[in-house]
């Protein structure tokens, strides 16, 4: 019997591997060809009534701008990670439900809520990167054989305490740290909150966002599907442990609680992932583009 996480995995990639090649991964170059690889992040609509699951959206992606790219006019996306950009589809999908008579949601009148039968999850072929990665990122570095100057970056600091919030990858003796993207040392700092950090602030807030918490209750992950780098102590550790000791149900408002949502492994395969291709002894480079979809539309949209 398929378990659940491998059928929520699989519900998000055959979505994506039914979507235009426009903005996915490809190979590149000519006489040194190299493949590109990302990370495939999705919500799954489970019916338990009916055990059916349904992707209503996904996105691909690795990078995020960096403090000089930001535009003044705040038109422009900031975090192109793929959990990001599935929530940020996400979104949508949820306001055209609230224009629909049949729709995921009860009662009519405001604020509208998600029918008992429904839960949501979301997969991701990836460790979400901050918190949740540095248990595997840092089981797979080797202190001892890198250079001095990288080791210092990697080392605890007095600083990192001091601060609170810290790069990516610093500090891997620190954990429960707030950490900005991306994880390099010697790429240009962002304002971008990890992606642990964001899933963690949804176990508390929902995933609904502030404009459509004014028409909908909290809207909570029911699990988290997580493909490469799975370490259920660390993920568990990062997004339900954080929240659950620093926040009170109990003295939440209405609605309003310290999710915790289940950490589920799976062991389906993303053919783009970093670590398939690896397993295929060819090289590799991280993929320029990200794409963005939501159930209603007709193709994905390359950012």
């Amino acid at each position: 019997m398929v378990s659940l996480a491998d059928r929520v995995a699989q519900c998000v990639i055959d979505r994506y591997l039914k979507l235009p090649k426009r903005g996915k991964p490809t190979a590149k170059g000519t006489d040194s060809v190299k493949e590109e690889w990302t990370v495939l992040a999705g919500f799954v609509i489970e019916d338990t009534g009916t055990n059916e699951l349904e992707c209503v959206s996904l996105g691909t992606g690795l990078k995020c701008q960096h403090r000089q790219q930001l535009s003044r006019f705040g038109d422009s996306v900031h975090d192109s990670h793929a959990e990001v950009i599935a929530r940020r589809a996400l979104l949508v999908y949820l306001l055209d439900q609230l224009c629909n008579k049949e729709s995921i949601f009860t009662k009519t009148t405001l604020p509208r809520q998600l029918d008992t039968k429904y839960k949501l999850h979301l997969y991701t072929s990836q460790c979400p990167c901050g918190d949740a990665a540095i248990g595997p990122l840092h089981a797979t570095l080797d202190t001892d054989h890198l250079p001095q100057a990288k080791r210092r970056r990697t080392e605890h600091s007095d600083s990192v305490i001091a601060n609170r919030i810290v790069r990516g990858h610093q500090g891997f003796d620190s954990l429960g740290m707030l950490r900005l993207k991306p994880g390099r040392a010697d790429s240009i700092p962002t304002m971008s909150m990890s992606c642990s950090d964001k899933i963690a602030r949804w176990n508390a807030l929902g995933v609904q966002g502030s404009l459509l918490a004014l028409l909908i209750l909290p809207i909570y992950i029911s699990s988290i599907v997580v493909g490469d780098l799975f370490d259920h102590s660390s993920i568990d550790r990062a997004l339900n442990q954080r929240v659950s000791s620093a926040l009170d149900s109990k003295h939440m408002p209405d609605g309003y609680k310290a999710n915790e949502c289940a950490v589920l492994p799976t062991s389906v395969e993303f053919e783009r992932s970093q670590l398939v291709l690896k397993a295929r002894n060819v090289d590799i480079v991280t993929a320029d583009a990200s794409i963005y979809w939501q159930k209603g539309l007709q193709a994905s949209v390359a950012l």
